[in-house]
């Protein structure tokens, strides 16, 4: 990598508003780079720019993030000139268990992030360019939520394996013969390390959605996850298998990230649209 990989332009990508009344208003989304840039990655540009040792400067960069990991589960506010980080803490309890120890069960306690003032006004001065996409065939993967609700009914869990997942979207459905149909995990980590899930181990398989068990080999951290399908929106097959990957990675067990501004937790990765709304992710 080295700067120039950096242009400071953002494509965005209009589809066409069909739920809407009108019909020549347009919603976007952002067309997201398929490379994700860790912390080796920022490193590695950063001692390119300052003239270091990248070893190094992955080392003070890790160090500070454990600093900001301690000071936030010690209940103070971060600052910095990328992000406003804040504790948070959700969950229910009787009076009797307030002369007790904490249920991390009944009690979850998580961070909410927002921009910074120098994320903020990176934001601000990037470069926008628009590109029109025709009616949208393809299948559109929303989001991810854990189907298991802690015991007061209401708290949704953290994606977990061996419990239950749920995937949204639009023609999801998993259809065809083609070996590749299925749902697919990567590492976000190891990008070599993929899981995939087989039509037949998916117990609900519908246009919308998609319910199944999340394997065991599926661990904490950060997975992008992947559709790939022949089904048509006419509720046939098309000869060719297509993907769409969800634009944001999943968080698994500690990876996990309670949504901002929601007690009980909330879809996460690839936007907030519930059922085919004007939220979900269109294949680009």
């Amino acid at each position: 990598m080295s700067t120039t990989s950096f242009t400071k332009l953002i494509s965005l990508m209009a589809y066409d508003a069909a739920l809407t009344e009108r019909t020549d208003d347009y919603y976007l989304r952002v067309k997201t780079m398929p490379q994700t840039i860790d912390l080796h990655a920022v490193a590695r540009e950063t001692a390119l720019r300052l003239g270091k040792n990248e070893d190094e400067v992955y080392t003070l960069l890790n160090a500070a993030e454990e600093v900001k990991c301690d000071a936030l589960s010690s209940g103070y506010i971060v600052s910095t000139p990328t992000a406003l980080m804040q504790p948070g803490a959700s969950g229910t309890v009787l009076r009797a268990d307030l002369s007790q120890a904490p249920d991390r069960d009944k009690v979850k306690v998580y961070a909410s992030l927002s921009m910074g003032p120098r994320l903020r006004q990176s934001m601000n001065e990037c470069q926008l360019e628009i590109f029109t996409q025709p009616a949208v065939v393809g299948p559109l993967l929303n989001g991810a939520q854990a189907q298991t609700r802690s015991a007061n009914g209401t708290t949704t869990r953290a994606p977990q394996p061996g419990k239950n997942i749920g995937l949204t979207g639009r023609n999801i459905k998993l259809a065809g013969t083609d070996p590749t149909v299925g749902v697919t995990f990567t590492s976000v980590d190891t990008p070599s390390k993929k899981v995939f899930v087989p039509m037949e181990d998916v117990t609900v398989n519908e246009p919308k959605r998609l319910i199944f068990v999340l394997p065991a080999e599926v661990t904490d951290g950060l997975w992008n996850v992947s559709v790939t399908t022949q089904y048509s929106s006419g509720g046939g097959t098309v000869k060719a298998p297509r993907t769409y990957q969800m634009d944001t990675p999943l968080g698994v067990g500690s990876a996990y990230q309670q949504p901002e501004g929601e007690g009980g937790g909330g879809s996460q990765g690839g936007g907030q649209g519930g059922d085919g709304g004007l939220d979900e992710n269109p294949l680009g």
